[in-house]
């Protein structure tokens, strides 16, 4: 014990650090041995071996226990604070309780790892300042044991003091947390009130307690403040929060000093030496810089004090002891002092209490007045005597009475207070000041504190450890500060960048507000930062956000208090002011910002290049541009009629102006994000661009609408139709673009030549309009092949083919004519001789239209694909400067020659041979590509255009000066299209976006977007900004780099392609450059799917359990692993899956793969290739996989993974649920899937970790079985509960058949019938192998009835089955493998077995070495109980069952088997415990209604180690029955019994059940056997409120819900209701659907199987892209379920109508649900339900509830009777068909559904022509040839096996 004597807490941590977990347990029992062989009086109660340990497991039960700020502390705690299995005395024998829950400061402290090692001695019932108040013996000071140690925290003061623990707790009335710390040489922290709990705590005075903190060194103090203070308003009615941003410390800056009074007369009752202390204390702060100290009445504070024990007060003291004096309690037990103090309570009254109060406030007012609002500080002396025990027993009223002279008024006066050490005096004895300041003062306090004891006392001794220094101890940790501050959500985060910054002359002014620092960082780099005019002492910065030339600037973010955030504004400087900025992370914060005035004033300098203001060394030319001298904008209101990313483009320029943005769209549009961003919008009501935005009257009847002066149209659609602009200018709406006469000139090329000859601008040489195809050919002759036919009227690349040779013309020029009339309404066509290896160069300009024009550079296009701009740069690079300027001029000369007006943008060919260009055409619209002059210009054309239609642009010749071109920008078109098939358009969803930074991106799309097929398939522009183009290609392929868009196939890869090529590098392209480029795709082509092929990968899922998602992942993981393996992938990438038949597929780039599982014989270009063994695929080649010769499933490994989506942590397919993998589904024909690209940024898939390696023969498991052994553990559940044993003997001695309907969900068995223990499962159904819901295993064997099913990958996580065994982790692998028709003889295995062949297997897929599989006869044991151990019910704790359910599962079961709302919360406790502890190993705690399903790690924690962590858990879980939990009232629209409710009961009835009893209507059923009528079932769903259980019944977030009695229901209802669920389930149901089971409530998340009655249908409630506001947890991530355990449900009702409207916007995130945060209060309900008790009983009597239930019972025995008699197979009769017949066989087991052909239809290769419904989804054959069908094999309903013959062609 000698050893840690003194030690702090840090020096508790760093020993804990550098130790093993039985070296720190054993350090703790020394301490505790220490204590409790000393018989010291300073401990009431001290933990035994036992309690320590108990504690300490829990500690370790924490996996993040090491990161835990006081982990292994041992600390003490006063004894009238409750701490669990300590009794609580409160000093007084007769008063001892054991509380069941510690006090919430103790709570905390366990939470933050320390371990209360005892409870310490007090004044009785913490009355008192001396310590000698209590019958358990006098705590002495540590420096002299004939002096007191001061009261009545003594006990924990003097633990702290001797250095047995560096913290103890004690509380302060009256200065109980100070005394003892001065005359113990301590830091003690009197919190102001409120700050720390109260709760638990046996009250002195209730309403001026607090809790307070023994500490060695300041920084303890601190430390374990900042811990400890927080809110607990829900247990002390008194607590308060801190501020969120709490004075750090006292100001003081020029001209200002901290302002400290001390006392003028200060009582020192005949003491001598301490008031020399005091003087000398006084004297050094004087030292301290920035400090005033002035001498003060402090009389007021002196009366205040009086009242405490003089005043009614100690009548609180009465309250909170009356019942216990009342008892008449031993008197030996009392002290007489304290009960004499106390008993004075009875000479007040009520009026008493009133009048002292009103003395209290009238004190408090003078004192505010005359003290608090003039001082920040008050010295005063601690206690004014060192008291012996001799004094107390001569004057023990008298000393104490003295000893509070400086105390007593604090809380009183709700101040703050912190007691320090001083010094000595001359008899050794210590002496201590304390600081007191106005309340939550208490950061301030400390950091005065520090600066006194660092300079004055550096170096001085802790408590009574002479021999042990403070060393760094006093200096606090300002990063606590830093982090309080970040946190603040009432403060004002505000960025400084010039003269407040650190160090710099204007930072006082934060430090004057309490502003905290926060961090140092950059904005985005998007600004420009200049140095302003010095107008005085200090030099000012202005910061400016620009869009083009920006960088990102240093600045200080501080956290400035809301409520002094005016104060500073009041300081900061014209033209400064106080904005917005961006910081580099993308996070806005308030900020300095510059008017316009400040840096455009003559003298201001350009520093950006700096960096920093504080690098600022010289000037800089100012570089500004914009609409210098431009009039106002007159329009108010500007319709966009467009779509995409332009529109939303143009809506931020308009609001730029503040002018009201108008939008229009169509139907797919209609949740758009230019819909979204502006203004006002209105429908066109259609879905092609003809029907709504090429709609001219529909345009201009949206303007009208909604009174737009303007209408800008982008580019595309109404662009450049002149008869809109004519229209608009008719319509008296401004047309912002050039004219119609214009637009029609420029239009037909014809005349646009015509037009740039009289300009003297060069044209190629050619024709006017050439009539027909003859005089073309005349023409051509005379200007050469090869020439180009274009249509005067193309545009797009439309209309316009090249001519090689007279052989050709006639017939292009025709289909040019053809394809002029078609697209564009005019057949005109000209010649012009086609320019070899040209490049597109065009020039954008602006034209005011009165003569005035500018080019604003040029821009290079010559990247083109089929005449389709891919990259575009500007400058156009490799063009001489002179060429440049002849391009501009001819462009400006060919505007103002025809006053043209806007923006438009003059292109021409250019020729880099000749250096000469060609006038091409005129687009008199804004470019697509516009962004990249924006970037190098600072122009905003779009604003420019604006002004122009407005005549309201400044004067262009000016602007021309202004001009000035900065660096370089390119710009990459990303589109929805697939670059592998031929640039096919590529429509859907889009399921994750992510965009470049730094990078500009114009976009409308985000996550959740559905692209349409009908519109042009652009997504989004990347924009890149360099120095110069080197800069600018180097962030442009990192910004491609960067771009990552799933969901949709786009042409990214093949942006990067070209980006990154030699050819764009070195600008040797030229415009047909692209039709000849080979692109090497990272990409595999699906030619054809196989039977059931998906991506997946390992593990799956994980951690999702609890909610009802299940893990995927492959069915066969060694195998899958063994893939990765063998071609070097990492473990987690994503492969392939292929079920019974592979597919084909091509690979469009080298590959290296590797197939394993199933032996198959796959081929290459058709030469056959092996299993087990890396195989180097060439680009283009075919891989064949083929038909499974063994095994069920094969896997395809590719070096670098598949690059799919990842979804909740994983790249599995869930199909489905449609989610994970590829689109959420197995892989179809024409699937292009992109590989893993590890040198991406992007790239998130983890790179190969090995070279590739085959798989040694020994590791290759032999698959050509048809007999398997697969080990399993026993349970959780068996005999003799569930199960008879001779039924248990059975199940392991007999083999079992795999049913044909097995798959992904679930592998079902066909053997011997099981022998139940019991009748049935209870109030958990009606079948013995019935119960309540609860959480399954991965790969339990799950007794639905009298079928077991093994639960696999994809199976339900929630249902009410038993499960009799579950196959060890290691075995899940055969599962994967086993086929319908193969034999399964399960072998059990022990835990520790299951184990080792779990490590040995990983082990030998890490090391490619050893033998597998391993024999299972070395592991087989006799059957174990699955029972690990049972905790029988007592008044602590209800009956626990913990249950083996696998080797990484326990299963908790709390009670019986019958419904207790107070075992769920059982359940809740603990699963909150683990989730606070954060318990080592355990990976999900999955709530059932009474049981939680434990997932846990072996490789972290052993089962043994789990269950006796569970064990000391359940000692700390209270077993109450009056409780309270938090619940959202979730309201929820349902349209009762509509139509897709009843077409999937319909279905159910027509192809798996034609009679059940709950046929032909689910309602009519549930109204029947309860004795209400189906307007009673109705009723009940909207007027019931349904409290949530578990989640995951039907996959998904899908609730398991009760519905609970209520005022609407109790005299209506017999709740609960009888039910049943289908047998067998339905294969399909609706997404939304509402369903009773008996007396649960679900509600399904999407298409799948189910059981339950189904009643109607609500909004889709698993937002599966989180696109809903309600999709974001507490923790901020996205989280796609809607429902959380006790949450409530109630139903509204809707049409069937308004439901359809409700789920689109659902659907789209748009659809707000009516959440109402609440609380379940268990108490209240069943208070309530005690009182309608008889009510209930009647309605369940009147609807004869008894009688019913056993005809109930009846019906089902018969009705399951039934269907085992009718469910045996037909028969099919054998029939003789041609020898060239086409035999076409099912690839799956399930039942026909239906054909999609009939006989005689003829039908094409790969035709679908019957569906099976199998694995839970519609499985269509195809036909493997092309023919006429002879005959359809089967009926509808009737069962098909994989194999089974279904349709014969011919």
């Amino acid at each position: 014990m000698s050893t840690t004597l003194g030690w702090t807490i840090q020096d508790w941590l760093k020993f804990h650090a550098n130790s093993v977990p039985e070296t720190s347990l054993q350090s703790l029992l020394d301490v505790v041995t220490f204590v409790s062989s000393s018989k010291d009086p300073v401990w009431i109660s001290i933990a035994n071996e036992e309690t320590i340990t108990h504690q300490w497991n829990i500690l370790q039960s924490k996996s993040n226990k090491e990161k835990l700020p006081l982990y292994g502390v041992p600390v003490a705690v006063k004894d009238n604070i409750d701490v669990r299995e300590f009794p609580t005395t409160g000093a007084c024998p007769a008063y001892e309780f054991t509380p069941t829950e510690d006090a919430t400061v103790v709570k905390l402290l366990k939470s933050c790892g320390a371990i209360v090692i005892g409870k310490t001695n007090l004044d009785q019932f913490a009355t008192g300042l001396v310590g000698v108040r209590s019958p358990y013996g006098k705590p002495t000071s540590v420096f002299s044991e004939k002096h007191v140690s001061g009261g009545s925290s003594s006990g924990s003061a003097v633990a702290v003091g001797r250095g047995i623990v560096p913290l103890s707790l004690g509380t302060d009335t009256a200065g109980s947390g100070r005394v003892p710390a001065m005359l113990n040489n301590l830091i003690g922290v009197k919190p102001s009130r409120g700050a720390l709990s109260c709760s638990g705590v046996i009250p002195a005075c209730k309403s001026l307690d607090v809790v307070s903190i023994f500490a060695l060194n300041l920084s303890d103090a601190q430390y374990a403040f900042n811990l400890l203070a927080k809110p607990d308003l829900a247990n002390d009615c008194y607590s308060r929060a801190m501020p969120e941003n709490p004075l750090f410390k006292f100001y003081s800056g020029p001209n200002q000093k901290i302002k400290i009074a001390i006392p003028a007369n200060m009582p020192w009752y005949g003491e001598s030496e301490n008031p020399k202390l005091f003087s000398k204390a006084i004297s050094e702060f004087k030292t301290l810089e920035n400090v005033e100290i002035s001498t003060v009445d402090f009389t007021k504070l002196l009366d205040l004090a009086k009242c405490l024990y003089e005043g009614p007060w100690v009548a609180e003291r009465y309250a909170a002891l009356e019942k216990f004096y009342e008892s008449n309690p031993d008197p030996k037990s009392l002290d007489a002092t304290v009960y004499k103090i106390v008993q004075t309570a009875k000479n007040f009254d009520a009026k008493d209490a009133f009048n002292y109060e009103y003395k209290r406030q009238t004190i408090l007012q003078d004192i505010k007045q005359s003290l608090l609002e003039k001082f920040d500080v008050f010295i005063v002396p601690t206690a004014p005597l060192n008291p012996t025990l001799k004094d107390l027993e001569d004057e023990p009223i008298k000393v104490n009475s003295y000893q509070g002279t400086w105390t007593n008024f604090v809380n009183l006066a709700d101040l703050a207070a912190l007691s320090i050490p001083t010094g000595f005096r001359s008899d050794g004895l210590p002496f201590g000041v304390t600081l007191l300041g106005n309340t939550f003062t208490d950061y301030a306090l400390l950091d005065l504190a520090q600066q006194y004891l660092t300079k004055i006392h550096p170096s001085r001794f802790i408590g009574g450890l002479k021999h042990k220094t403070v060393g760094t101890g006093d200096h606090l940790d300002y990063s606590i500060q830093q982090r309080i501050a970040g946190e603040s959500s009432t403060s004002i985060e505000l960025a400084v960048v010039g003269a407040h910054l650190k160090g710099l002359p204007l930072n006082w002014q934060l430090d004057k507000v309490n502003a905290t620092f926060v961090e140092a960082t950059t904005t985005s780099k998007d600004y420009k930062l200049y140095a302003l005019p010095k107008t005085g002492p200090v030099l000012k910065p202005g910061l400016r956000r620009v869009e083009v030339g920006g960088a990102n600037i240093e600045i200080e973010i501080y956290s400035v208090p809301t409520s002094r955030f005016g104060e500073f504004i009041s300081m900061v400087p014209q033209p400064l002011g106080i904005g917005s900025v961006e910081t580099s992370k993308g996070k806005w914060v308030k900020s300095f910002i510059c008017e316009e005035a400040g840096y455009t004033t003559k003298g201001s300098v350009d520093i950006t290049s700096f960096g920093s203001f504080k690098k600022y060394v010289q000037s800089l030319e100012s570089n500004t541009s914009g609409l210098l001298g431009a009039k106002k904008v007159s329009f108010k209101k500007v319709l966009i009629a467009n779509r995409g990313e332009i529109a939303v483009r143009i809506t931020k320029t308009l609001k730029k102006l503040g002018i009201l943005s108008v939008a229009i769209y169509s139907d797919p549009d209609k949740y758009s994000k230019h819909v979204e961003t502006a203004d006002l919008a209105v429908a066109l009501k259609g879905t092609t661009a003809a029907e709504t935005y090429l709609d001219i009257d529909k345009v201009i009847a949206a303007a009208k609408k909604t009174g737009a002066e303007a209408i800008i149209p982008g580019y595309g659609f109404l662009s450049e139709n002149a008869d809109f602009a004519d229209r608009c200018a008719a319509e008296g709406i401004v047309f912002v673009g050039p004219s119609g006469d214009a637009i029609r000139k420029l239009g037909l090329k014809h005349s646009a030549r015509e037009i740039a000859a009289a300009a003297n601008v060069p044209l190629v040489p050619g024709s006017g309009l050439i009539k027909d195809s003859k005089e073309a050919k005349e023409f051509a002759e005379t200007i050469g092949y090869p020439i180009m036919i274009k249509s005067t009227a193309g545009g797009g690349g439309i209309g316009l083919q090249k001519v090689d040779s007279p052989d050709d013309i006639e017939r292009i020029f025709e289909t040019v004519q053809h394809q002029g009339k078609s697209y564009f309404g005019d057949s005109g066509v000209f010649i012009e001789r086609f320019i070899e290896s040209s490049r597109h160069v065009e020039v954008q300009i602006l034209a005011d239209g009165f003569g005035g024009a500018i080019a604003l550079g040029e821009r290079d296009c010559s990247l083109q694909r089929r005449n389709q701009k891919i990259i575009e740069e500007t400058p156009a690079p490799n063009l001489p400067q002179a060429t440049r300027e002849r391009l501009h001029a001819a462009a400006e000369n060919l505007a103002k020659s025809m006053k043209y007006k806007s923006a438009g943008t003059v292109e021409f060919i250019y020729d880099s041979q000749r250096d000469e260009f060609y006038f091409l055409e005129v687009n008199t619209r804004l470019q697509v590509e516009h962004p990249i002059t924006e970037m190098v210009t600072g122009f905003d054309l779009v604003e420019w255009m604006i002004y122009i239609a407005d005549d309201a642009a400044p004067n262009l010749a000016e602007q021309k000066k202004l001009i000035k071109v900065n660096g370089a920008s390119m710009e990459a078109r990303l589109y929805a299209e697939n670059p592998v098939k031929n640039f096919r358009p590529s429509p859907g969803q889009i399921t994750e976006v992510k965009f470049p930074e730094f990078a500009r991106v114009d976009t409308w799309v985000t996550k959740g977007t559905t692209i349409s097929s009908e519109y042009d398939p652009t997504l989004a522009k990347i924009i890149v900004h360099g120095k110069d183009r080197a800069d600018a290609l180097q962030k442009l392929n990192k910004a491609l780099e960067e771009t990552v868009v799933h969901g949709v196939v786009t042409n990214v890869d093949y942006l990067r392609s070209i980006a990154s090529s030699e050819l764009f590098a070195n600008v040797k392209f030229h415009t047909k450059i692209l039709d000849s480029y080979e692109y090497d795709a990272h990409a595999i082509e699906i030619l054809a799917p196989g039977a059931y092929t998906t991506v997946q990968d390992y593990p799956g899922r994980t951690g999702y359990w609890r909610i009802g998602v299940p893990p995927s992942g492959p069915m066969d993981n060694y195998s899958f692993r063994a893939a990765n393996r063998i071609v070097g992938n990492h473990e987690h990438a994503p492969g392939i899956e292929m079920t019974l038949v592979g597919p084909t597929i091509k690979f469009h780039h080298e590959s290296v793969i590797s197939i394993t599982g199933g032996r198959v014989n796959a081929k290459i270009d058709g030469v056959s290739v092996n299993s087990h063994e890396p195989i180097t695929v060439a680009k283009g080649a075919v891989l064949e996989v083929g038909k499974l010769a063994s095994g069920c499933r094969a896997y395809l490994g590719i070096r670098n993974g598949i690059d799919v989506v990842e979804y909740l942590g994983s790249r599995s397919t869930f199909a489905l649920g449609s989610l994970g993998g590829y689109n959420g589904r197995t892989l179809k024909f024409g699937d292009v899937l992109f590989l893993g690209q590890p040198q991406l940024s992007a790239n998130s898939l983890p790179g190969p970790v090995a070279k590739p390696t085959a798989l040694p023969k020994a590791l290759i498991p032999d698959l050509e079985t048809k007999t398997w052994e697969i080990g399993v553990t026993c349970g959780p559940h068996g005999a003799p509960d569930i199960f008879k044993p001779e039924f248990v003997e059975t199940f392991f001695s007999d083999e079992w058949k795999i049913h044909y309907n097995s798959n992904r969900f679930g592998v079902r068995l066909v053997g011997p019938k099981p022998k139940w223990a019991r009748l049935d499962g209870g109030e958990g159904g009606l079948h013995p192998s019935n119960a309540h819901d609860y959480v399954y295993s991965m790969g339990a064997i799950n007794f639905t009835g009298d079928e077991p099913v093994i639960l696999t990958c994809d199976g339900p996580s929630l249902g009410g089955f038993v499960c009799h065994a579950v196959v060890a982790e290691a075995e899940m692998w055969k599962v994967g493998q086993v086929k319908p028709g193969d034999s399964v003889k399960f072998i059990p295995i022990t835990y520790d077995s299951a184990r080792e062949l779990k490590v040995k297997q990983d082990e030998s897929l890490e090391n490619f070495a050893g033998q597998f599989p391993l024999a299972l006869a070395d592991y087989k044991t006799a059957p174990e109980d699955p029972v690990l151990y049972k905790l029988e019910q007592s008044s602590k704790n209800p009956k626990v069952v913990y249950r083996q359910a696998g080797d990484r599962y326990i299963l908790v079961e709390y009670g019986n088997d019958n419904m207790d709302l107070n075992l769920s919360y059982r359940v809740n406790r603990l699963i909150t415990m683990v989730e606070n502890h954060k318990t080592v190993g355990i990976v999900e705690m999955s709530q059932g209604v009474r049981s939680v399903l434990i997932e846990y790690d072996g490789s972290k924690i052993h089962q043994k180690k789990l269950l006796e962590i569970l064990l000391a858990y359940e000692k700390e879980i209270l077993f109450v029955n009056k409780w309270s939990v938090k619940s959202k009232v979730v309201k929820l629209p349902m349209a009762f019994e509509d139509k897709q409710t009843l077409a999937a009961v319909k279905r159910y009835q027509e192809t798996i059940r034609a009679s059940a009893p709950w046929l032909p209507n689910n309602v009519d059923f549930v109204a029947k056997i309860n004795g209400m009528t189906k307007q009673d079932v109705r009723d009940l769903m909207y007027a019931a409120r349904f409290l949530v259980l578990g989640l995951g019944d039907v996959f998904l977030g899908a609730p398991c819900a009760i519905p609970l009695q209520g005022e609407l229901t109790a005299r209506r209802y017999p709740l609960p209701l009888l039910g049943s669920k289908y047998n067998p389930s339905r294969t399909f149901t609706p997404n939304g659907t509402v369903g009773l089971g008996g007396m649960y409530m679900c509600i399904y998340t999407m298409e799948s199987p189910g059981g339950y009655q189904l009643i109607g249908r609500t909004i889709p409630i698993w937002d599966k892209l989180s696109l809903g506001s309600h999709s974001t947890g507490a923790d901020g991530k996205e989280q796609p379920w809607l429902l959380t355990p006790f949450d409530q449900i109630e139903f509204y009702p809707v049409s069937e109508e308004e439901l359809e409207v409700l789920t689109e916007q659902t659907n789209n995130g748009k659809f707000k649900i009516d959440i109402e945060d609440s609380v379940f209060d268990h108490k209240e309900y069943m208070e309530w339900i005690q009182e309608h008790s008889t009510e209930i009983e009647k309605v369940r009597e009147s609807k004869k509830i008894g009688e019913k239930l056993e005809e109930f019972k009846t019906l089902i025995q018969i009705s399951n009777q039934e269907l085992m008699e009718s469910s045996a197979p037909r028969i099919v009769e054998e029939e003789a068909y041609p020898e060239d017949a086409e035999m076409v066989y099912s690839q799956y087991s399930g039942r026909f559904w239906k054909p999609l052909v009939a006989v005689g239809d003829t039908v094409e290769k790969g035709q679908g022509m019957v569906v099976v419904e199998a694995m839970k989804t519609e499985m269509t054959v195809t036909a493997p040839k092309s023919g006429k069908v002879l005959k359809i094999i089967h009926q509808n309903g009737d069962m098909v096996d994989a194999g089974d013959l279904v349709v014969v062609i011919h």
